[in-house]
């Protein structure tokens, strides 16, 4: 896809994500919701109108800078089978576990390593790979596999699943995609934009 055509991300300092030209957007719910020209989208985790912006960050003090240490470590680490090697940075993880989902005989963190390519078969690794949100997975080099799905999907009590759209941020960690990305919506993320899993960890919750 064109840059020029790509739908835009833009930071406020210390307030929403501002998203401009987006075409497709679904809610937690998995209904559509009206992708409108420019949006501001809560990020401070405090919105009475997630996942929209009602202003609430200036209340809640929300902070744009990491003031905390991320929740994983930024290195790319690669399980290897024999017929396709599977890269993962933690760094990028935002714990969603789709893979463990669609695959968990392949990605089960009770067995140790916790990804067995060989467990499965390539479809199933890279049915996997492809529905990772964050792109924390990869096959080697990295080689990113990118589904077709709404350009924004909200995740309930979770972080925003960005398919597409271009973020003025920059890279979240080595071996990150470009064209798939989570973005943190809770507040308590310690590698801000993006999502580290600090909401599973803090309890969050999208509805109080």
């Amino acid at each position: 896809m064109d840059d020029n055509d790509r739908a835009k991300i833009e930071l406020r300092q210390n307030g929403p994500l501002v998203v401009k030209g987006l075409t497709s957007m679904v809610g937690e719910d998995g209904a559509e919701l009206e992708a409108k020209p420019v949006m501001a989208l809560c990020r401070c985790g405090q919105s009475r109108t997630k996942p929209f912006c009602d202003g609430s960050h200036k209340e809640a003090g929300f902070l744009s800078e990491n003031l905390t240490p991320a929740a994983g470590r930024d290195r790319l680490i690669a399980y290897q089978g024999a017929e396709v090697t599977i890269t993962y940075n933690p760094l990028l993880c935002s714990h969603t576990a789709e893979c463990g989902r669609l695959a968990r005989h392949i990605f089960n963190p009770d067995q140790k390593p916790w990804i067995q390519p060989d467990n499965g078969t390539r479809d199933e690794v890279s049915s996997a790979v492809a529905a990772c949100p964050s792109g924390a997975l990869a096959l080697i080099g990295p080689e990113h596999l990118v589904p077709e799905r709404a350009e924004i999907k909200v995740e309930k009590n979770g972080p925003y699943w960005v398919t597409g759209p271009s973020v003025a941020a920059p890279s979240p960690g080595e071996g990150a995609c470009t064209d798939k990305f989570v973005l943190c919506r809770c507040g308590h993320s310690g590698n801000k934009p993006y999502c580290d899993g600090s909401h599973r960890d803090k309890g969050w919750k999208s509805q109080s």
